[in-house]
């Protein structure tokens, strides 16, 4: 039989002795003042809280020593009218193990697990909330390290289709108490349903898309006709999120220009669904600007899914004007969502729908070019034809006539001669005339000036005709002197001109110092002269 004992030692303190259970260690941990010795493997409490030791182990089967149970008879007869702190918590303690002896099954949702995940035990709060999202109740619930790594394998085990973690509607076996030290009423966590979890998300699917067929709206969006070359892209995701960054990436490597417009949104979590429709509300109101809407999420557990399974964003899809694409989910799971829009697996999928879209519009396009030059070569070959045909047709009928037209020709020229002559006399004649008519004419012109230049003459008078004698020997007479100082006439009577080389005339020695090129210009030729400088102001060699 498992040892089980308190015993009283010296110096008032009780000792708890028992086999290692992790219900009775929890059960020892809500004594006042309670202390773990591990080298003596043994819990001590003060002696003062004897009726809380007493009345809590008892009923666990624990042995007591005299001395304890003479402590507890004196301080049970001394608290008959008067109860401590700790003694009314463990009565409550008592009263919800009397209430609740075994284990119950309770249902709710997860909150404030991840503040305290990453420690052994983890507290948290189940909550239940209205439809709209308000917490209407909660409970304290505390997970132990033993427990939760059974409830995590049992996940793994089931192809992890979500984790323990916030705003996840849970099924949960839960042990009913109360710590004693703080008062605290909580529940603590035993085991977990799974398929309970699952069940509730696939109801509330199957539900909502039962609405949706009975409005006929379920494949309103998918009967769009989706666009040929889908360039203009809306996106709705988390920000900075990894669907982002995969839808970007994979439309930017295609190579087309796509023009991507992100719209952040929540895409887990109780805000999912206000934030997507806010999302899809501005993409509305801008519809003319974009040709497709994706919505995008990364992976995640399958009860992330469930935030996208809700009536208000179903019917927001199943209206938009334009085709949503949706790439929210995974290879097997689906939402909502994915029943009323164009469904890819995964953000990249959803980027590559697209990418395919355009892609076959290229291909149609081209091969559509293919055919218009096809057909436009055989149409230039077929006009050729018959351009080629039409010309030997037309050399065939006018070949005729042009023989007629060189007859005709060659008969109109043998009589050219005979035209051309009777033309020219008769030309001939008229040419005399008018040679006459104009030699008779400029006789009477010549005739008329002269007689006006002798009028004029008479009217200079005689003095005129002095003045004008007088001028003209003046005239003659400096053009004689300036004749006799040409510097030609000089060079002629024998002398010579000195000139630097840049045609300046040498009119002082100190122009030309030794070494001085000169050219003497001589009546007949030109002598080119060395300086070797001047003397007494004006004598030189050269």
């Amino acid at each position: 039989m498992a040892r089980r004992e308190v015993t009283c030692g010296d110096g008032g303190v009780l000792y708890i002795r028992f086999d290692y259970d992790r219900r009775l260690v929890e059960l020892v941990k809500g004594l006042p003042e309670r202390k773990w010795h591990p080298a003596e493997r043994l819990w001590t409490v003060p002696a003062g809280h004897v009726v809380a030791v007493v009345e809590l182990l008892r009923e666990e089967g624990f042995s007591f020593d005299e001395t304890t149970q003479r402590l507890y008879a004196e301080r049970r007869r001394e608290t008959e009218d008067n109860l401590t702190v700790s003694q009314l918590n463990l009565k409550v303690k008592g009263a919800l193990q009397s209430a609740f002896p075994s284990p119950i099954w309770l249902v709710g949702e997860i909150a404030g697990f991840g503040k305290g995940a990453h420690r052994d035990v983890v507290t948290f709060k189940l909550v239940e909330r209205r439809e709209e999202g308000k917490i209407i109740a909660e409970v304290d619930a505390v997970l132990f390290p033993d427990v939760r790594q059974a409830i995590e394998y049992k996940l793994q085990r089931e192809g992890a289709p979500f984790r323990l973690e916030d705003e996840v509607t849970v099924r949960v076996l839960v042990q009913v108490d109360l710590y004693v030290p703080w008062g605290d009423y909580r529940v603590v966590i035993k085991d977990l349903d799974v398929a309970y979890t699952l069940g509730e998300v696939a109801r509330r699917r199957e539900e909502i898309i039962r609405k949706l067929i009975k409005a006929g709206l379920l494949e309103r969006n998918r009967s769009l006709p989706f666009p040929v070359i889908p360039l203009r892209v809306g996106l709705i995701t988390s920000l900075g999120s990894d669907a982002e960054r995969d839808v970007l990436k994979t439309l930017r490597e295609s190579g087309y220009a796509f023009q991507v417009t992100v719209h952040g949104a929540r895409v887990q979590g109780p805000y999912t669904e206000p934030s997507v429709l806010n999302a899809l509300d501005w993409f509305r109101a801008h519809a003319d600007q974009f040709d497709v809407v994706l919505i995008c999420r990364g992976g995640g557990a399958r009860t992330d899914l469930a935030w996208f399974d809700s009536e208000p964003l179903g019917r927001a899809v199943a209206t938009f004007p334009l085709p949503v694409v949706v790439g929210i989910g995974h290879e097997e799971d689906r939402s909502v969502l994915d029943e009323v829009g164009w469904r890819a697996k995964t953000p990249t999928a959803a980027a590559q729908l697209l990418v395919e879209q355009v892609r076959a519009a290229e291909k149609r396009l081209l091969e559509g070019l293919k055919e218009v030059l096809g057909g436009a070569s055989s149409a230039l070959l077929r006009a050729d034809h018959r351009r080629k045909e039409l010309a030997r047709r037309l050399l065939s009928a006018t070949g005729g006539r042009l023989n007629e037209a060189k007859r005709e020709l060659g008969r109109l020229t043998g009589r050219l001669p005979q035209a051309v002559g009777t033309a020219l006399g008769r030309h001939g004649k008229y040419l005399e005339e008018v040679q006459v008519r104009l030699a008779r004419a400029a006789r009477r012109e010549l005739g008329e000036a002269e007689k006006n230049l002798e009028r004029a003459l008479r009217r200079l008078g005689p003095r005129s005709l002095a003045l004008l004698a007088r001028e003209r020997e003046r005239v003659k007479a400096q053009g004689k002197r300036l004749h006799g100082l040409d510097p030609r006439r000089v060079v002629e009577r024998g002398f010579a001109i000195l000139r630097l080389g840049e045609g300046r005339v040498v009119t002082d020695p100190v122009q030309a110092p030794p070494g001085t090129r000169l050219w003497a210009e001589l009546k007949r030729g030109t002598l080119r002269l060395l300086s070797e400088g001047g003397e007494d102001g004006g004598k030189g060699s050269g």
